[in-house]
């Protein structure tokens, strides 16, 4: 093979930016379409795995096979993005291995969830399965969001861009809202949206697992408001406090439609944008948090060095 011919295996910084940014938002909304399944009664709609009726792997014309056999695909083409991702960062130039081990971790998490949904529909959605199925799903996201991040700038020691407190408050935040998460997914799992009407519920009052949620929300809107005021006394940068806001305002939103969702008996619709509200407050946390350092910008590197280019020529 010609130099230039193994050249048209390397992957360029800036294509590879590219599918990181394309596996980050595919993981994304594959939350979105998995809270759809079982919004919508549809969680048990493909009873078997890895087929969908006995035999069948492709479902019956019919409303709840075709809504989660239609995740099921959705899921299997983000999958097939995330290993272009992965192939790509061992293609890419130059190599990094900070960036490698990044993506190779997207595909664990997706095995991971592959065989962990395969055990929710056999356990007929029992609600400590969704749960870890949806936390997991956020666990992959931040990851995606790190690689994406770390595509963006070279591989040089970061800096960080706040003061120390600022940064132990931001870790807190982080795990207030991973709590936030969790006691979300046990309302769910004590509310009536199961998924499938065969589908157990948690023994909790939902009352008082929404009480104690809505408990940890407003805990965690106080440490933003804190960070926040934190971030202006120590002078931080425009950009880092503008990200905050924009947090915090997320966040006043999303408790809000939680409010709203609940006083109005759960609405599916209500409580699928809750859903994906949820998600989008985890994406900007973790950006806001990573934030908190920087990098240079990495320049682009042509794919064919110009001295590789002379060298080729000399001796064609």
């Amino acid at each position: 093979m010609s130099l230039l011919q193994s050249q048209k295996l390397r992957i360029s910084p800036n294509v590879f930016k590219k599918l990181a940014f394309f596996a980050l938002v595919g993981l994304s909304i594959i939350i979105v379409t998995g809270g759809a399944v079982r919004l919508t009664g549809s969680g048990l709609g493909c009873p078997d795995w890895p087929t969908c009726q006995g035999q069948q792997y492709v479902a019956p014309l019919s409303f709840h096979p075709m809504v989660e056999f239609v995740n099921r695909l959705i899921t299997i083409v983000m999958t097939v993005g995330v290993m272009l991702a992965v192939a790509a960062s061992f293609l890419r130039k130059p190599f990094r291995k900070d960036l490698a081990w990044l993506a190779f971790g997207l595909i664990i998490g997706l095995i991971a969830q592959i065989i962990l949904g395969g055990i929710t529909v056999l356990e007929k959605l029992a609600p400590p399965f969704v749960m870890a199925h949806f936390l997991l799903s956020q666990v992959i996201v931040a990851d995606a969001l790190v690689l994406y991040k770390r595509a963006r700038t070279s591989d040089k020691p970061a800096v960080r861009m706040v003061s120390r407190e600022t940064l132990w408050l931001g870790r807190l935040m982080i795990a207030n809202l991973a709590v936030v998460l969790m006691v979300g997914t046990a309302v769910t799992g004590s509310g009536p949206h199961s998924g499938s009407p065969i589908a157990p519920r948690l023994p909790f009052p939902l009352r008082a697992v929404a009480e104690l949620h809505a408990d940890t929300v407003l805990f965690l809107i106080g440490l933003t408001l804190a960070s926040l005021f934190l971030l202006a006394a120590t002078k931080a940068s425009d950009e880092i406090q503008r990200r905050g806001r924009a947090l915090l305002w997320v966040m006043a939103a999303q408790g809000a439609l939680g409010y709203t969702q609940y006083f109005s008996k759960l609405p599916v619709l209500l409580v699928g944008f809750h859903i994906a509200g949820a998600t989008l407050v985890w994406i900007l946390m973790i950006w806001h948090y990573l934030g908190f350092f920087s990098r240079p910008i990495e320049d682009e590197v042509p794919l064919i060095a110009d001295d590789e280019i002379k060298s080729y020529l000399a001796n064609a």
